[in-house]
């Protein structure tokens, strides 16, 4: 997996939806960062719901992305609570009431992200039936404003940047693509709008739902991207780099708690668990492609042929990493917005992928 010193790498992200386990992402982003040094940019980024909020910041940040994004995780989105009084009657300390009480406390409101709709504090018997979602996410469009620039967010000659959602009336994936289209705010927020507990997202005529409703990793649009890039150039080696935020394999759960949050894993998950097998044969089937191609005559009609052109536009991915999958990983309920919670993250995103960069350097 060593870089070759006499080619440039094209790297692309691939960044996947989780809630709150968004944290172990930024670790990641940040120890990626540290490694490859100031100058590095990735040339891809693709995000799905959490992950399109980190990519926003990531490609858009008005100033360094990843104090953006340090600020984003460690006091925009984590919820506090104010020191409780002694519960040790109850066989609680202080801290354990605290924590308690934050990691149910974004129940309620994240004042980076969302709210609870005011209907159903005044008529909760009724509100059900009079709305299609639980929560109002105008914090989060502020929260986007006050960290990302609409202009820098659109500049794919220096990073693409890809963002999914599902269309709610067709059930189609749609795919927003800054070298397609100019990505705003509602871009972003419908990647993010997993029902019920947020609102669909309109965009034009069209009302969008999370698109890690319909595939939560969204690799296939980084690796699409990267072979799009400079496809001609032989000196280039590309990278895919995915953070998985759900795990295939774990323990056995215990408690109700443990069981939601294993049922969301296995709901959300890659599912894909990199086979390299199946990578070898990939990359094996385009350096086939390439051999056939200098091999038949410029004058060939099976030039022409429609199959022939859709194959050889494919490029070698010469590294797939996929960090998340080993070392502590993104644990706990992606609703659990506290503050120790998303401290803990990050510090297991960061130190994964180092330990992950320094085996595999």
């Amino acid at each position: 997996m060593a870089k070759s010193r006499n080619r440039k790498t094209l790297t692309a992200l691939s960044l996947q939806g989780g809630g709150a386990l968004g944290a172990y992402e930024y670790g990641v982003l940040k120890a990626l960062y540290e490694k490859r040094g100031k100058g590095f940019t990735p040339k891809v980024v693709a995000g799905v719901s959490i992950g399109a909020i980190n990519a926003a910041l990531l490609v858009g940040a008005k100033g360094d992305p990843l104090t953006a994004l340090d600020r984003l995780w460690r006091e925009r989105l984590c919820v506090s609570w104010p020191s409780l009084p002694d519960c040790s009657w109850a066989g609680l300390t202080p801290w354990s009431a605290n924590s308690l009480a934050e990691r149910n406390l974004s129940f309620f409101a994240n004042s980076g992200m969302y709210c609870l709709k005011p209907e159903f504090f005044l008529m909760p018997a009724l509100a059900w039936l009079k709305n299609s979602s639980l929560y109002d996410t105008s914090f989060l469009r502020e929260t986007l404003a006050d960290f990302v620039d609409p202009e820098k967010l659109n500049r794919p000659e220096k990073t693409r940047l890809i963002v999914t959602a599902v269309n709610v009336k067709t059930g189609q994936l749609s795919r927003f693509d800054n070298s397609r289209m100019e990505l705003t705010f509602d871009h972003i927020i419908a990647s993010g709008s997993f029902p019920v507990t947020f609102p669909m997202t309109q965009i034009g005529e069209d009302f969008f739902w999370d698109g890690g409703v319909f595939m939560n990793m969204p690799v296939g649009e980084a690796v699409n991207a990267l072979e799009q890039i400079e496809a001609d150039n032989p000196d280039v080696e590309r990278e895919v780099i995915v953070i998985e935020l759900h795990r295939m394999q774990a323990d056995l759960p215990k408690t109700i708690p443990e069981a939601a949050e294993r049922f969301c894993n296995l709901i959300f998950s890659g599912k894909f668990a990199l086979d390299r097998k199946l990578y070898d044969r990939y990359g094996a089937f385009v350096d086939l492609m390439g051999e056939i191609d200098r091999t038949i005559p410029a004058d060939s009609p099976i030039r022409s042929h429609k199959g022939y052109k859709m194959m050889t536009r494919h490029r070698k991915i010469d590294r797939a990493m996929v960090i998340g999958e080993e070392g502590t990983g993104a644990t706990g309920s992606g609703g659990d917005f506290s503050r120790n919670a998303l401290n803990r993250r990050i510090e297991a995103g960061y130190g994964d992928a180092m330990a992950f960069f320094k085996k595999n350097r």
